[in-house]
């Protein structure tokens, strides 16, 4: 298995093949970013980050000192999912100011997302009997800590916007304001993002609840459970 062409076993052809156009890509807008910057020419900071994000995904032996050897095809995809848009069309390509809610959008994605994969690593933990909960307490947890991620990031927003947005930083980053958009203002921008992360979160968790129940009824469990055991 290599880079450009992924091998995992027990992986369908579409996913390996949608696993090789994100990562050609991403690393191809990466390079590009950093060379030429996305939509203003200022934004190289994002492909240097999209560079060492895939780095980061693709390399989880040398960032875990060999605690993770690699991860599962199903958690790298909604991760490089979250690299596409995030760093290549809201940051670079500017989208969180060209479409006016863009920042909706990713409020909604990102969390769903982190929900999802929170629900592949609690079911994880109770297959393999290190936790005891329905999966209606999974879910209910992994929504408490996606609300939390969410808070946590509207402080960091806040942080920005008030103490960096101005100063070195700022110059590197083109001095965006990262609360308020197009349509909001800054308060009202952060309310409706601690709402829509919430609904993320929700629609994530009950996603994973479908999965789960979908492979039992099969007679079954959802392999997920068993990659991500193998990968310690």
């Amino acid at each position: 298995m290599s880079f450009l062409n992924p091998n995992p076993e027990d992986t369908s052809p579409l996913q390996k093949n949608l696993l090789r156009i994100m990562r050609i890509f991403l690393l191809v807008a990466g390079i590009y970013i950093t060379i030429f910057g996305g939509v203003n020419g200022a934004e190289r900071i994002f492909g240097i980050l999209i560079l060492v994000a895939l780095v980061i995904i693709n390399s989880p032996r040398v960032f875990t000192g060999n605690r993770i050897r690699a991860i599962p095809v199903e958690i790298e995809l909604l991760l490089l999912a979250m690299v596409l848009f995030e760093l290549v069309g809201g940051d670079a390509l500017g989208l969180y100011v060209k479409i006016p809610h863009y920042d909706n959008f990713m409020h909604f994605m990102l969390p769903l997302y982190i929900a999802l994969i929170g629900m592949m690593i609690v079911y994880t933990m109770y297959y393999y009997g290190r936790l005891k909960a329905s999966l209606v307490e999974m879910a209910i947890l992994i929504v408490i800590v996606t609300i939390g991620l969410g808070g946590v990031l509207e402080m960091g927003e806040y942080t920005y916007d008030k103490y960096l947005s101005q100063g070195p930083i700022g110059q590197i980053t083109g001095n965006t304001q990262m609360q308020g958009s197009p349509t909001q203002d800054p308060l009202d921008d952060t309310m409706n993002d601690l709402f829509t992360d919430t609904a993320g979160g929700i629609v994530g968790a009950l996603l994973g609840v479908l999965l789960i129940k979908r492979a039992e009824k099969k007679g079954g469990h959802w392999k997920i459970a068993d990659e991500i055991e193998n990968m310690v």
